[in-house]
């Protein structure tokens, strides 16, 4: 009976990853019907409910229902809401400092006229602003500098579009806004603490970050030397987003390192004193980033309140899509978490999980494309669900799960042309927004298999 129960419960997964994938469902309205739906038919046939279904107590149902899916399972994810509204904040600070618009100046001429270094400079300061700024209007504030500079020296608009989104995710991977998503996974699906998952999740990335950097290295060597100057880009040192303030001073500029070294620097000096490393709070972190940039950059023309009021609205208001899918995240990783539904997952899971270190890379990257297109390996939609069943049922240790995860997610960060972000890039460039997934595939595949390797080499030895 429990396999027949978690063949049907894998049913259900699979159903609403077809949903997603055909396009018939956004991730938004899917995951919470998906948690509802496996609770439901999980509780039906757990005897810890006691009761038969359908039948007189079927009202036990509906209350442990409303109890773990609606009032346990929607803020399952609070502290990661907390993290992405301050990350949004500080953006926006950022963005009205001026010191996002600087960046990306000096970048452009230091470069000069060699094509290489400047590709890498650029890439290296988009890489440096993502590693603070999370959101679309993060995303439209520097590409709409960054693309027309990166054209202007002769960079073509599918490379100089490729180029934005792998620096972009390489910053990504290193923003204490990601790495509290994935942290909070862990302890919400596992009994791994605190310190521990960003301890692990810290100890996976540094490594990582050198097959990442060598990928984009690769890439800039390959194409950057392609194309012709374009006559309707803007020079070098020209433009500026809407809404900036124009040149920075140095201290502003070095706003983005702030809750960056505060995490890795109280971590890594722990470690050094024989310690098992300091979780700095990301939380802290983004708030002491947004007060030095509201001591270094002045007051402005409104005042320091003012501006910080405005920066908090206005990214409350852009990470809004956002919040709402992790409250749907939040609402399958307690359903999955809970006896329910584990009882029944779990045998399966344990049938079908590569635990061996070899067919572990073998698997995953075999199934790493399934991130693109909303599938049902990517972490903001099917993949959470997948990911916290895998953790919370003992199949994999977790932070194998959450790196494979993480690894593959690469893939989607880059190469997916459903990402909101890739759309707006293509067509701000006038291009087809499958092409850059047609650049940058091969790349982000390979760089998926360099984190599984890793992944396998620290955590399924």
């Amino acid at each position: 009976m429990e396999m027949a129960v978690g063949i049907a419960l894998f049913g259900v997964f699979l159903a609403f990853a077809a949903l997603m994938y055909l396009g018939k469902l956004p991730a938004l309205i899917a995951l919470p019907l998906m948690a509802a739906t496996l609770y439901i038919v999980g509780g039906a046939f757990y005897h810890g409910l006691s009761f038969s279904y359908p039948g007189s107590n079927a009202v036990v149902l509906a209350r442990e229902f409303f109890r773990v899916v609606i009032e346990e399972g929607m803020p399952r994810l609070w502290p990661v809401v907390i993290t992405v509204v301050l990350g949004a904040a500080l953006a926006e600070l950022l963005k009205s400092s001026g010191a996002t618009t600087t960046i990306i100046r000096w970048a452009s001429e230091l470069g000069g006229d060699n094509k290489i270094v400047s590709c890498v400079l650029l890439t290296g300061v988009t890489a440096l602003l993502f590693s603070s700024l999370v959101g679309l209007g993060a995303v439209i504030m520097v590409a709409s500098i960054m693309l027309p500079i990166l054209m202007s020296i002769g960079v073509t608009p599918a490379v100089a579009g490729s180029l934005f989104l792998f620096g972009m995710s390489l910053g990504g991977a290193l923003n204490p806004v990601n790495w509290k998503f994935y942290t909070e996974i862990m302890t919400a699906s596992s009994t791994v603490s605190a310190i521990d998952a960003q301890n692990q999740l810290i100890g996976f990335i540094l490594p990582f970050m050198i097959p990442f950097t060598l990928v984009v290295l690769g890439f800039i060597i390959l194409h950057g030397r392609k194309g012709h100057t374009s006559f309707w880009a803007v020079a070098p040192g020209g433009g500026a987003a809407a809404g900036e303030s124009g040149r920075a001073g140095i201290l502003a500029v070095l706003t983005p390192l702030v809750p960056l070294s505060l995490v890795l620097g109280f971590n890594i000096a722990s470690r050094l004193r024989g310690g098992a490393g300091y979780a700095f709070p990301i939380n802290t972190a983004l708030l002491a980033g947004m007060l030095y940039c509201l001591i270094v950059s002045g007051r402005g023309p409104n005042g320091r309140i003012q501006r910080l009021t405005k920066a908090v609205f206005d990214g409350i208001t852009g990470v809004a899509p956002v919040v709402a899918l992790i409250i749907g995240i939040g609402m399958v990783i307690r359903v999955v978490w809970d006896p329910a539904v584990g009882t029944y997952m779990e045998p399966v899971m344990r049938r079908i999980a590569p635990s061996a270190p070899v067919l572990y890379v073998i698997v995953f990257t075999a199934l790493a494309p399934l991130a693109l297109y909303r599938g049902p390996l990517n972490v903001w939609g099917m993949g959470i669900g997948i990911a916290a069943i895998m953790i919370s049922t003992g199949a994999l240790p977790p932070m194998a799960v959450v790196a494979a995860f993480y690894s593959v997610g690469m893939i989607q960060g880059v190469s997916d042309p459903t990402n909101t972000h890739n759309v707006w890039i293509a067509g701000f460039l006038g291009e087809d927004v499958q092409i850059f997934t047609r650049k940058t595939l091969a790349w982000t595949w390979g760089l998926a298999v360099a984190g599984l390797a890793i992944s396998a080499f620290m955590f399924l030895r």
